[in-house]
């Protein structure tokens, strides 16, 4: 309230009888509650929904002339999918992602890829609809993305199972206090760390290049062994680019226009 609106405000209040001076007072209630609003605009207003981007339907006639009608009629499903979990909480995106792609088929790569140990893009493992643990965390990671999810709270372990298995498995980490989401294809349920204690954790890396060897004594209780800076892990760089080179083939197939939303322009 300015100087002049104060003294107005005093002015007001002794000449106005005892009725006049209540509503007086509600007025002032009104105007303080306005300006605290205007003061913390922020705090009050409600954040704008996210909205995917519509791809042209020259983008999924291409995936069928390329992939076939069942690979086309799987990418309208995903991006359907994204589109109704776009604003849902990130503990309901983890859980509606992990139910979702764990529907999709366990192939081993000798059998999909006639490779040993091959990294399909998100891209491959939806059009076939299969792969293997690291094709289906993948997938699972670039959804998340797409979903909105920051790429600083998510990174792949690298683990050994309790059949002895190596797998690897999606996590999510909200800060440093709060215990790491663990997203298995061998498990319908998302669980923390804690709760897995049948995954005996080899080392963890994030999209940046930074991995994090583990000391994993058993029973769930794990230390970071080493943290290693830039360290390039060729299967993910290769996978990486592939990526980038398959999302850029489509985009004159959607009118010229990037088929990620803003704040993914690119697979990084």
């Amino acid at each position: 309230m300015n100087v002049l609106s104060k003294h107005m405000h005093v002015k007001v209040c002794l000449k106005l009888p005892r009725r006049s001076r209540e509503l007086e007072s509600w007025l002032k209630v009104i105007l303080l509650f306005m300006a605290f609003h205007a003061c913390y605009p922020t705090e009050l207003a409600v954040a704008s929904p996210k909205e995917f981007p519509e791809w042209d339907q020259g983008v999924y006639a291409e995936i069928n002339r390329r992939h076939g009608e069942k690979a086309a009629q799987r990418m309208i499903d995903v991006v359907q999918f994204i589109k109704v979990h776009l604003n849902d909480p990130v503990e309901m995106q983890l859980e509606a992602v992990n139910d979702f792609m764990n529907e999709m088929s366990w192939i081993a790569d000798s059998e999909l890829w006639k490779q040993p140990d091959y990294w399909a893009t998100p891209f491959e493992t939806i059009t076939t609809f299969g792969g293997d643990c690291e094709d289906i965390a993948i997938a699972k990671y670039l959804v998340l993305l797409l979903l909105g999810v920051p790429d600083e709270h998510l990174g792949f372990a690298h683990v050994i199972t309790s059949d002895k298995e190596h797998h690897m498995v999606l996590l999510y980490k909200a800060s440093e206090n709060q215990s790491a989401l663990v997203l298995d294809n061998k498990d319908p349920d998302v669980k923390t760390a804690q709760e897995r204690p049948d995954l005996l954790a080899v080392y963890i890396f994030r999209n940046d290049g930074t991995v994090f060897t583990i000391k994993d004594e058993g029973n769930a209780k794990r230390t970071i062994k080493d943290t290693l800076e830039n360290k390039r892990l060729k299967k993910w760089l290769t996978a990486k680019e592939r990526s980038r080179e398959n999302t850029r083939s489509y985009i004159p197939f959607n009118g010229g226009k990037p088929l990620a939303p803003v704040w993914l322009r690119e697979y990084n």
